[in-house]
């Protein structure tokens, strides 16, 4: 029982931290791709493609630092809000 438990915990952790990174490419990929739609929209190539890439990694480094953390405090649910929510003792 114990070697399937641990084998469990590995996959759960393996698929949030898989999760995680697809936020975070998401992040970066939908935010270089809005300027540069928007680039093309107003003919302003490459400032918002800048703008939006550089919004796109701010994002997703905040949205890294919450699920990070969220993990960290042992919060099956992804929030960081609560400090200490299902916390290993």
């Amino acid at each position: 029982m114990g070697q399937s438990s641990g084998n469990r915990r590995t996959v759960e952790l393996l698929a949030r931290l898989m999760g995680a990174g697809w936020a975070v490419a998401l992040s970066i990929a939908g935010g270089a791709g809005g300027g540069f739609w928007l680039d093309g929209q107003f003919d302003t190539s490459p400032v918002l493609t800048l703008v939006g890439l550089a919004i796109g990694i701010v994002v997703a480094f905040a949205g890294m630092i919450r699920i990070l953390s969220a993990m960290w405090n042992g919060n099956s649910d992804g929030s960081a809000g609560e400090p200490g929510n299902g916390a290993r003792r």
